[in-house]
């Protein structure tokens, strides 16, 4: 991002500052119902319509960094393999051999020239093709061409691997993101150097958990001793992007930010070192950026309408210069890692055990809360449903 967007931000959120407020939603309150995080339906629908078709941020181009390198992704309910080809672009298909539909791939690998599936040993290629069939002989004659793996549509732009979880599905990764695709573009994801992940399998709505990353009202009550000491509580700035609106872009202000508030704007380094962005990306990502470093989450759907699971990568920007910085680096993802396992993801599995009673009927989100009624607005949207949200009694 350029300076004079970094410094334009760093204004907005000294006003809030000084004004002691944030950015707000034009019809808050609302009331939600409670149904929206226990009911077996919606969540069908949003397995099917929001997570079915729709194209997923599955990693990072630096993740494949060279061809041969490959991951499996199985957070879907369609087991994936996304592979760097010889020629250096990323294709995906179903992880199922065209013999007898064993998975022909295990977690993440490199250098890999070809895939053998463990049952029977079939081959295929970096591109899917079939490359050569056991015993062939004994097995008999079929045509190679007719027996490659299932190829699912993928698209690599800006840093960033998306793939589609049907093969007859189209998207465009410019189309999906928007006006949010240059900004992205501007933070050079694929210059990222990956640290370490962590995973949660929680008993929480998938959409509960992700209202954790969409407000910073909790920062005090909730983070005392972790992230309130740096970081304001209450204060924000919100921009939506997107066809729709169904992307948006949140500003936490470090306490920091107030000391530029009187210095000429020639001496105040980089605006972004008093401040981090978090991105939602739709359907299911919260992406923090910060002077240093980037943490990816990813959330989806569990088995059930009150499980899921969130997976947690966090990245360096460029790659660390030396062992200490790897060091810091890896203290910093267990900071975050550590942060939401104690306090965020505690509270969310507290709420969702109070929503499952039956016993209350809406949650209720504030006018200092944008982010999640327009959030939750579009969630119903993608999924077919009517609006329900509702002003609050005053």
């Amino acid at each position: 991002m350029e300076r004079q967007e970094l410094i334009a931000v760093a204004r907005r959120m000294i006003e809030y500052a000084r004004a002691g407020t944030t950015a707000t939603h034009e019809e808050g309150p609302r009331r939600n119902p409670i149904s929206t995080y226990t009911d077996e339906a919606q969540f069908e629908l949003e397995k099917r319509r929001i997570f079915g078709r729709q194209p997923q941020l599955i990693c990072f181009s630096s993740d494949l960094p060279n061809p041969g390198d490959y991951r499996t992704h199985d957070d879907l309910d369609v087991p994936m393999l996304v592979v760097r080809t010889d020629d250096g672009r990323v294709k995906a298909f179903l992880n199922s051999c065209a013999h007898r539909a064993m998975r022909v791939a295990e977690g993440a690998g490199s250098g890999v020239r070809t895939f053998v599936c463990p049952y029977h040993a079939w081959a295929y290629d970096l591109n899917g093709r079939l490359a050569g069939i056991h015993k062939a002989s004994t097995f008999g004659a079929v045509d190679k061409s007719c027996y490659g793996l299932v190829e699912l549509p993928c698209e690599e732009k800006y840093g960033l691997v998306y793939v589609a979880p049907a093969p007859d599905a189209t998207f465009d990764i410019d189309e999906h993101l928007g006006d949010l695709a240059p900004e992205l573009a501007g933070w050079r994801l694929e210059r990222a150097r990956f640290i370490e992940t962590g995973e949660w399998r929680l008993a929480s709505n998938w959409k509960l958990a992700l209202d954790t990353f969409c407000e910073g009202y909790h920062f005090g009550p909730l983070h005392p001793e972790t992230i309130a000491p740096l970081a304001m509580t209450n204060t924000m700035t919100y921009d939506r992007y997107g066809r729709h609106g169904e992307h948006h872009r949140l500003g936490f202000p470090l306490k920091s930010v107030v000391d530029l508030a009187d210095r000429p704007e020639e001496e105040w380094g980089d605006p972004h070192a008093h401040f981090n962005f978090v991105y939602y990306i739709f359907p299911n990502i919260s992406l923090l950026v910060s002077p240093n470093e980037i943490e990816f989450f990813q959330l989806y759907p569990g088995e059930r309408v009150g499980e899921h699971l969130t997976r947690y990568s966090a990245y360096t920007r460029e790659a660390p210069e030396d062992d200490a910085r790897w060091q810091e680096a890896r203290e910093h993802f267990q900071f975050i890692y550590d942060v939401v396992d104690r306090e965020d993801y505690r509270v969310s599995a507290a709420v969702q055990r109070n929503f499952d009673t039956g016993l209350r009927r809406y949650t209720t989100f504030g006018r200092n809360e944008p982010s999640l009624i327009n959030m939750h607005r579009t969630f119903r949207k993608m999924a077919g449903l009517p609006l329900v949200d509702e002003p609050a009694p005053e």
